[in-house]
């Protein structure tokens, strides 16, 4: 009964997916935020104050619009492992920069979605997504990646 408990071989992985899409859905939240201009000039301001950040409200854009447009197609597992090099940028910079590298407290959110958007970098994006649709249209068609 619990050899499966103590077997080396990946168990369920397949619910990888529920993990990313619930990380997505999050992250997609904390990126909604994008479309308030009085929230990105507070953190423009923020980030250049705290941060000395240059290019403050760019640089405000930049990291929200990864979260939003980042969350959503980790939602979608389109592009999987592309889009967890802007999101892991940013978890870094939250982490190290407005958190001060604290993995416990204020920053353990950052460093969770850290975490979670490196894994996906090296697990991709699962069986249940667009990711793995695309790989099977591209692998039956002629055309080579």
């Amino acid at each position: 009964m619990f050899k499966k408990f103590y077997s080396i071989e990946p168990f369920g992985i397949q619910a990888l997916v529920i993990i990313r899409v619930f990380a997505g859905m999050l992250i997609l939240i904390h990126g909604k935020v994008l479309f308030d201009s009085q929230v990105m000039n507070s953190m423009a301001d923020s980030l250049s104050k705290d941060m000395g950040m240059p290019f403050p409200l760019l640089m405000a854009y930049l990291a929200k619009g990864s979260e939003f447009f980042g969350g959503l197609l980790l939602v979608l597992g389109l592009f999987t492992r592309f889009v967890t090099i802007p999101l892991t940028i940013t978890m870094a910079v939250a982490l190290f920069g407005a958190h001060h590298g604290q993995i416990t407290g204020d920053g353990e959110h950052a460093f969770l979605f850290l975490l979670i958007f490196v894994a996906f970098f090296f697990v991709g994006s699962g069986k249940w997504s667009i990711d793995n649709l695309l790989k099977r249209i591209m692998k039956n068609s002629s055309i080579d990646i």
